[in-house]
Order: structure tokens, then C-alpha cells, then sequence
């Protein structure tokens, strides 16, 4: 009889501005139920897929890393090849192509705004105009982290925000 060995990793790792990626791998594999007779023999099988499961992981992780300077370990190409990436860009005013940001980013705001005496989506949009000369739903997400430093500094007491 046939015996079944499922290894599986699993690793999420955080992103600049508010982001995230994750990679999973699941191998199974079929043996002979003669392989629980050799424990080292069924420990090693296991080991190695889980390292071939890891390596795996590891590698389509290195693809969303950065390094400290927050360049991308791979070209900025292979990262908006990836199908999980956000694939949408917004021209700022230096012609620069930037990253639009995420539907998580702006979520967040909303969620931050609600905390904030005084503030509705009239103010918001009007202190987006006055200090990134866009509407909220134009930011970039480099520009989307910036509003929301200022409303987490709005709201924990460090005063309101300009408008």
C-alpha cells in the first residue's frame, strides 16, 4: 500500500507603502509504505522536499524584496510582469511613471478619516488638492503613505491638518 507525504511552506512578507506578498508551495509525494521501516530513509524524503518547497518559496519571494536603498532586487520590469502585482500607473507632474495607490491604502485613509474630528471627504479631497494638487483617488502610493502619516499624526493629537 501506498503512502502519501504532503510538505507545504507558506510566507508572507511585508512590502513598502502598506504592502504585502505571499508564496506558497505544496508538494505531495506518493511512497511505498515500505519507507516508514528506514526512519533516516523517510526523514531524508521529507526533508528534501520540503528544502526543494522552501527554495521554491524563497524565490518567488526574492522577486518583491528590496534592499535598503527600496530599489527592487530584480528590474522594475520583472516586477510588473507579476500577475499579483497592481499593474496600474499615474503620471505625476515630473513625468515619472509611479504606482497608483492601493485599494488597501485608501481604504485605510477612509478608516483613519472616520477617527478624525472634522473632517469629511470635502476636507480630504481639499487638503489632497492643496498638498499633492490631485484627488485622493489619483494619489500615488508613495504620495497615499504620506496622507496617511499626516492622519495618523491628525489623529493621535499632533494637531489637524492644513487645509
Amino acid at each position: 500500500m501506498a503512502i502519501k507525504i504532503n510538505v507545504g511552506v507558506n510566507k508572507k512578507i511585508g512590502l513598502p507603502d502598506y504592502g504585502s506578498a505571499g508564496a506558497h508551495c505544496n508538494i505531495e509525494i506518493e511512497a511505498d509504505n515500505s519507507i516508514l521501516e528506514n526512519t533516516k530513509n523517510f526523514l531524508q524524503r521529507v526533508k528534501d522536499a520540503y528544502e526543494v518547497a522552501r527554495q521554491s518559496v524563497e524565490e518567488e519571494l526574492s522577486h518583491h524584496r528590496t534592499t535598503n536603498s527600496g530599489q527592487s532586487n530584480n528590474s522594475n520590469n520583472h516586477r510588473q510582469e507579476q500577475p499579483q502585482q497592481r499593474q496600474e500607473y499615474s503620471n505625476n507632474n515630473s513625468g515619472n511613471n509611479r504606482y497608483v495607490a492601493s485599494p488597501k491604502q485608501l481604504d485605510y485613509i477612509w478608516q483613519l478619516c472616520k477617527g478624525i474630528k472634522n473632517l469629511d471627504r470635502r476636507a480630504l479631497e481639499k487638503y489632497c488638492d492643496s498638498k499633492f494638487g490631485k484627488a485622493s483617488s489619483q494619489l500615488t502610493s508613495r504620495e497615499a503613505s504620506q496622507l496617511i502619516e499626516d492622519l495618523k499624526a491628525a489623529k493621535n493629537g499632533g494637531g489637524g491638518l492644513a487645509v
